[in-house]
């Protein structure tokens, strides 16, 4: 069927699946068996057979849970539909991706077939802090993951990070500023700590482990706003910071001339009520 006036030109797709829950999280997701993995997959490409007829995504979305778990198969069986689907060619196309579950096929097949955009779930460059949020991949991982998607030839790669953390310090948030920005990346994305009902940190906090200090959050607020305005971002979202372009952009700026070049154009249509397709 052909492109209609009414086509509906953003996807997002859930994956619902941790190699371990985080105890900050509240997203729907789960440890699964791979038998379960494989079972999504076949309802996925079953389901977008079903929407694809209203679909012209200018911008696709895999979050999570941790999409970068699916196995090279499993990958190839999703993007294969999208291809006779006709749903590649994507303007901006983001995978979430774990720093533990990077590899270089993995991000060359994802390459390959037109994915641009990786959001990498770093939180924290301190291994105790890590640890403490549940997190599998160790600071040595975000490095090595962040090289091997140079290598595949991402070149719009974001870094997600939190703060406020339980334990985390003045002197370990800027140091994990310092060493996450010199990554060079082109978006980061940087999140206070927010306590849900049904999460273990909740639980902990219910508990009286720890308190929470807003003083100490809002100075970290204040530390990432300016370190990375001074590192070349421009804050379009609370919690979000694009660079407004590089020399040579490798992607497609935006088109909305009121935000950065490479600010998160997924995300921007949610923000202005857009139309999407979940």
């Amino acid at each position: 069927m052909g492109e209609t006036p009414e086509a509906i030109r953003s996807l997002y797709v859930h994956v619902p699946f941790c190699a371990q829950k985080c105890s900050y999280c509240a997203f729907f997701s789960e440890a699964s068996s791979g038998e379960l993995i494989n079972r999504y997959v076949t309802a996925l490409t079953q389901e977008m057979e079903l929407v694809a007829h209203e679909l012209k995504p200018e911008t696709v979305f895999f979050g999570g849970g941790t999409p970068s778990l699916l196995n090279l198969r499993q990958w190839e069986q999703v993007l294969r539909t999208m291809e006779r689907l006709g749903l590649l060619g994507a303007a901006e196309w983001t995978v979430e991706c774990n720093p533990a579950t990077v590899s270089s096929d993995k991000a060359k097949l994802l390459r390959e077939y037109g994915v641009n955009r990786i959001s990498m779930g770093v939180q924290s460059l301190d291994e105790a802090l890590l640890d403490r949020l549940g997190r599998i991949h160790s600071r040595e991982m975000v490095f090595k993951s962040f090289d091997i998607l140079r290598r595949a030839g991402f070149g719009n790669v974001n870094i997600d990070l939190m703060f406020a953390i339980p334990g985390q310090t003045t002197e370990i948030w800027t140091r994990t500023l310092d060493e996450a920005l010199a990554l060079g990346s082109e978006h980061v994305s940087s999140y206070e700590v927010i306590y849900e009902e049904d999460t273990a940190l909740y639980a902990q906090l219910q508990a009286g482990e720890f308190s929470v200090d807003e003083d100490l959050a809002c100075e970290m607020y204040e530390t990432l706003v300016d370190k990375a305005s001074h590192a070349g971002f421009e804050q379009y979202e609370i919690a979000n910071f694009a660079r407004t372009g590089r020399e040579v952009l490798k992607v497609a700026p935006a088109a909305d001339p009121d935000t950065p070049a490479l600010a998160c154009r997924h995300n921007v249509n949610y923000w202005r009520g857009g139309s999407f397709y979940g």
